[in-house]
């Protein structure tokens, strides 16, 4: 069979293009910059359309990446929904073709457990392929740390099938490290600012999936996670960071893990 490139997970903002096997790409949505140019209203026309209580200013509008002309997609945060839209050039209203309406999932990072601060959710602008036909959403769970002149921010991942009932779903990958920056400040006096090459220590990372051809026909796609993280220490310049890429599976097979910028939330 023969092996081709394949567009891999976004990231934060999205997953990037890895190279894999035998397997569709991640449907990406790319966000309209200027959704106004379309309808001056359209976040109270969307939120009309979504599960309500709905919060307008919560919303996104994106298209398929290479969809069809007229094809959106509507991502929001409160409800924690996705929709399918279709929408003429010449139309004035918006035609809901489908909704996942993901409000109901309770999610592998819950407040209040292990230490866990406030946790927001979202979803990522992407579907990625389980098995032939099937599809997950990626559910991010955000926490962030606040210190004296830095903080953090940290996504986890669920990628939770679209074909189950959100309330009762199980993911086929919980709790993976999807996204992550840090800055701590490391110059404490005028003369570290003045002298500093840099007066933090910085942290970036984000994941990368490739997806492999199933062990038999029909069965699922083999995900393998890489994750990519750059760090530059405080006092020496740019010229310094070090890039790291490891690769994990989500099982914990086969070595490897991600760092999340220092071990993730404390």
């Amino acid at each position: 069979m023969k092996k081709m490139p394949i567009a891999a997970a976004l990231l934060a903002a999205l997953p990037f293009a890895v190279p894999a096997v035998a397997a569709p790409a991640a449907q990406v949505f790319v966000a309209v910059k200027q959704p106004e140019s379309i309808d001056a209203d359209w976040r109270a026309h969307l939120c009309a359309l979504l599960p309500q209580p709905c919060d307008a200013k919560a919303l996104t509008l994106h298209r398929p990446r290479g969809g069809a002309p007229g094809d959106y997609v509507v991502l929001s945060e409160a409800p924690l929904a996705l929709g399918r839209l279709k929408r003429a050039a010449d139309a004035t209203d918006w035609k809901l073709d489908r909704v996942y309406d993901f409000t109901g999932y309770a999610g592998s990072v819950k407040e209040g457990e292990a230490g866990n601060r406030e946790v927001q959710r979202a979803l990522a602008p992407a579907l990625y392929p389980l098995a032939d036909g099937r599809w997950a959403v990626a559910v991010l769970q955000r926490q962030f740390e606040g210190y004296s002149g830095g903080g953090a921010s940290f996504s986890t991942a669920d990628f939770v099938p679209l074909d189950a009932d959100p309330a009762s779903a199980k993911a086929a990958y919980e709790g993976i490290p999807f996204s992550c920056s840090k800055m701590i400040r490391a110059c404490f006096s005028e003369k570290e600012y003045k002298t500093s090459k840099h007066c933090h220590d910085e942290s970036s990372g984000s994941l990368r999936i490739a997806y492999g051809e199933p062990a038999k026909a029909g069965g699922p796609y083999g995900w393998q996670f890489t994750w990519l993280q750059s760090d530059w220490a405080a006092h020496v310049p740019a010229r310094a960071t070090v890039s790291t890429r490891s690769r994990f599976a989500a099982d914990g097979s086969g070595g490897g893990s991600a760092d999340f910028c220092g071990g993730g939330p404390q």
